[in-house]
Formats: C-alpha cells, structure tokens, sequence
C-alpha cells in the first residue's frame, strides 16, 4: 500500500471517528461500551448496542439489525509457525473471503496481522494479536452503505483486544493434574 493509499484510509478512520464522537450515526448516539470476555479471558470493548449471541467457540455480538456482527475467538498455541500462532499465514485473505485481492486494506507484522475488504456488499474485517501463547482474533462484517458508521467502531474494537497468556480449557471431569487427564 502506497503513502497515499495509506493517507486515505487514514481519512476515512478520522471521519468515521469524527461521526461517532459527535453521535450524528446509529450506534454513535450516545453510545455506551462495555468489555466482553471469551471463556479464555480475552476481552474485546464494544458498543453495549451489540448484543451477545450464543456461539461456544468465543464472543459474537450482532446489531440490532442483524446486518453487522463481530466474533472474538482465542487460539493458544504456543509453537510459533504453527496455526493459532503464524501471523503470516493464520490472517490471510483469499477468494473466498474478499470479491477482489489483493484487500483494501493489509498489515502483517511480528505481533499483529489484519486485512479487510468487501465481499458480497459488505465490508470484511480481520485483525489477530499474537502474544507468544496463540493469537486473539477479531472478526467484523457489516454493510458496506454503513462503512463510515462502523469504521470507527471496529478501530475502537480492534485497539482494545486484549489476550490473556495460554489458558487451556479442561473438559468437565477431566483432571489436569494427570498424566492423562481425561481417562
């Protein structure tokens, strides 16, 4: 991405920021946020406007619309190269997740990996957080007419992913303890 690619999108997040701080746009108006912590203990900030739907894999929180929805998930894994802890290849995009490659927008660096782009009329956002024990995944999509409104919000989100160090789940009566913890 060239400095004035870069420079644009910088424009676009400033606006986008620029609504929501004056609330002129939906979840904007006034809006409260609360943390939302997966069973791993990683957490995300979203508007409260968001609400929770039933997912076991992590956090999904949807708009009241139904046209926009934000996944948390955690992966530990603490093999670096390995997926769940490969910024390089664990937030790729391909076909099937942008009508257009390469995407609009792609950052790949040590600790952080995202992309996003437009497939099937809306806007498509992905951003990992690595730590050393595994990643913290945000995944956004919402409509691209809404792009302004929801530009700033996932900025927002991104910005306050937290991960907790490796935190495995044990299954109900297994005893971690053991060298074979669920027999």
């Amino acid at each position: 991405m060239g400095q004035t690619d870069r420079a644009a999108g910088w424009s676009v997040v400033l606006v986008a920021i620029s609504v929501f701080a004056t609330g002129l746009a939906g979840p904007a108006q006034a809006e409260t946020w609360r943390v939302y912590t997966d069973q791993h203990g990683s957490s995300v900030e979203a508007p409260a406007s968001l609400k929770p739907i039933k997912d076991p894999l992590g956090v999904t929180l949807g708009s009241a619309d139904g046209m926009a929805v934000a996944t948390l998930e955690t992966t530990t894994e603490e093999r670096p190269g390995f997926p769940g802890n490969d910024p390089a290849s664990d937030v790729t995009p391909t076909a099937s997740d942008c009508d257009a490659l390469p995407p609009a927008y792609r950052l790949q660096k040590e600790t952080v990996s995202a992309f996003s782009c437009v497939k099937a009329g809306k806007v498509e956002y992905w951003v990992a957080r690595y730590n050393g024990s595994g990643n913290v995944t945000l995944h956004v999509e919402y409509p691209v007419a809404q792009k302004a409104l929801w530009n700033g919000v996932v900025s927002r989100m991104s910005a306050s992913m937290k991960q907790q160090k490796r935190h495995e789940l044990v299954p109900y009566g297994c005893d971690p303890a053991k060298e074979s913890p669920c027999q």
